[in-house]
């Protein structure tokens, strides 16, 4: 192993390791195939660091990220990292920041992706947000990686940010890593998410919930959310003459420039998910996906040690269907005026090919549970279960999009409190939902019996009246701004 080399293993070991204590002197010289004292002095000679230094700063550095955007505490964290108590993180915190944990987390640096080496990007903490034009593009001209990864770009999964929306997660989570300091309601509101209702006039459908059913250019969900935060954006989407090559071009121009991939599909449905790096020259893909430990889909993918999922047959998927990217801040964010009328749009009742979309998605949600010759199953209640899905996905779809408008409208009434009604009528949609979620429980035999149940599914109407009621009032309050 050369001496470059064996520096850049050393980092990417230390980057995947960022949380554990000590470390393990024996594996080290297994793996880089040195003695310990050898691999310290290299080090040393490489970097300018000593060794031991450079990982506490890199713990700390990397902390920095969960005292921005999380509310853990700081012991919490201090833990997490492999210190022993909150005073030596606190002292070790001031000598790599000049600042308590407790006044950084006042302050609110910019903390983001930072090069450690080429090749391999972690936590840094920066001046301010990189822009297109503080990229140096040479740097790049020259590159021809084998390898690139991202480390500490936070994980993507169900429940992350307390969100069950893919896309908004994973925008989130890339965000944090490019140092943008925004909740998760933003990226729900901002990309439109928020908004949404579909429904398949012709058939219970699980592509309901997909967010590209939210306006009527599938890809605009996509960009708007970028926009919002004044970011450039790059999509690239799986034609019928798209080639495997492309793809991983667009991935390693991206991420060679520090930058994430959100790609559809990779492991599983065409779902979103984080590219965070790549290897053998982009056959091999890393990052974070919501089916990456599902037995359905996984059975190929390996791990990395820093959590990533390892993926070399990604595109033999077929529903890898997209990969996009937001890269580098350029100019202007969306006003809130621009926010409102994409709101508008997607609450807007409309029909789109065999859809019904917007407050025009209740009535037809209503209709297919009314038709009851559809629930004529007997004791067969396996028959329900695309149904009891669909139900579901509509469910957690407005809990969750409708959470997320009541908690923008609600923020922006601090300042004006034309918007309190605005996110009061969001409110009354999410609590409807929650109401209408407790109906069914969480049982899924349970489940198939009461959507079997004609005076369950009754209800559920009578909710979802509800629901569409206060959703027209948001959006005639919203049309009236």
């Amino acid at each position: 192993m050369s001496y470059p080399t064996c520096t850049k293993a050393l980092i990417c070991y230390i980057e995947a390791h960022i949380m554990d204590g000590q470390l393990p002197y024996d594996e080290l010289e297994k793996q880089i195939g040195f003695s310990w004292a050898h691999i310290r002095d290299l080090f040393r000679k490489s970097t300018g660091y000593p060794l031991v230094r450079y990982v506490q700063m890199r713990k700390i550095k990397s902390s920095a990220i969960q005292l921005i955007n999380t509310d853990k505490t700081i012991l919490e964290i201090a833990c997490e990292y492999g210190f022993t108590n909150p005073e030596t993180y606190t002292r070790a915190f001031h000598k790599v920041t000049g600042m308590t944990p407790s006044e950084f987390r006042r302050r609110r640096p910019v903390v983001a992706k930072e090069e450690l080496c080429t090749g391999v990007y972690g936590i840094g903490i920066l001046p301010q947000k990189e822009r297109r034009s503080d990229i140096v593009m040479e740097k790049n001209v020259y590159r021809n990686n084998e390898s690139t990864i991202l480390y500490g770009v936070p994980k993507a999964a169900y429940g992350t940010y307390g969100g069950s929306t893919p896309y908004p997660i994973c925008l989130k989570a890339c965000s944090e890593y490019l140092g943008e300091d925004l909740d998760y309601y933003f990226t729900m509101v901002s990309s439109g998410a928020a908004f949404r209702l579909t429904w398949n006039n012709t058939m219970w459908d699980l592509s309901n919930v997909d967010i590209y059913h939210t306006f009527e250019e599938s890809n605009d969900v996509y960009r708007l959310a970028a926009e919002a935060l004044g970011r450039e954006f790059f999509f690239l989407g799986r034609e019928k003459n798209t080639t495997k090559e492309e793809f991983m071009s667009f991935i390693k121009e991206h991420i060679d420039e520090g930058y994430p991939c959100i790609a559809l599909g990779i492991i599983g449905p065409p779902e979103a998910c984080i590219i965070t790096g790549y290897r053998k020259n982009g056959e091999e893909l890393l990052g974070w996906n919501f089916f990456q430990h599902d037995p359905e889909f996984s059975a190929s993918v390996e791990f990395d040690e820093s959590g990533y999922f390892v993926c070399n047959d990604w595109w033999e998927n077929t529903d890898t269907q997209a990969v996009m990217c937001m890269g580098a801040v350029k100019g202007k964010s969306l006003s809130t005026e621009e926010i409102i009328a994409n709101a508008v749009k997607a609450l807007s009742g409309r029909i789109d090919t065999s859809y019904s979309k917007g407050l025009m998605a209740y009535d037809a949600w209503k209709k297919a549970l009314k038709e009851e010759k559809d629930y004529a199953v007997g004791e067969n209640y396996s028959l329900l279960f695309e149904k009891m899905l669909c139900q579901s996905d509509a469910m957690s779809c407005l809990k969750d999009g409708r959470s997320c408008a009541a908690s923008y409208f609600k923020e922006l009434a601090k300042n004006d409190r034309k918007y309190l009604l605005i996110g009061e009528q969001f409110s009354r949609v999410a609590q409807t939902i929650e109401e209408m979620q407790q109906l069914y429980g969480s049982d899924m035999d349970e489940m198939l019996k009461k959507l079997a149940d004609p005076s369950v599914r009754n209800k559920t109407c009578e909710l979802i009246e509800l629901a569409a009621r206060a959703d027209k009032m948001a959006l005639e309050l919203l049309s009236d701004n």
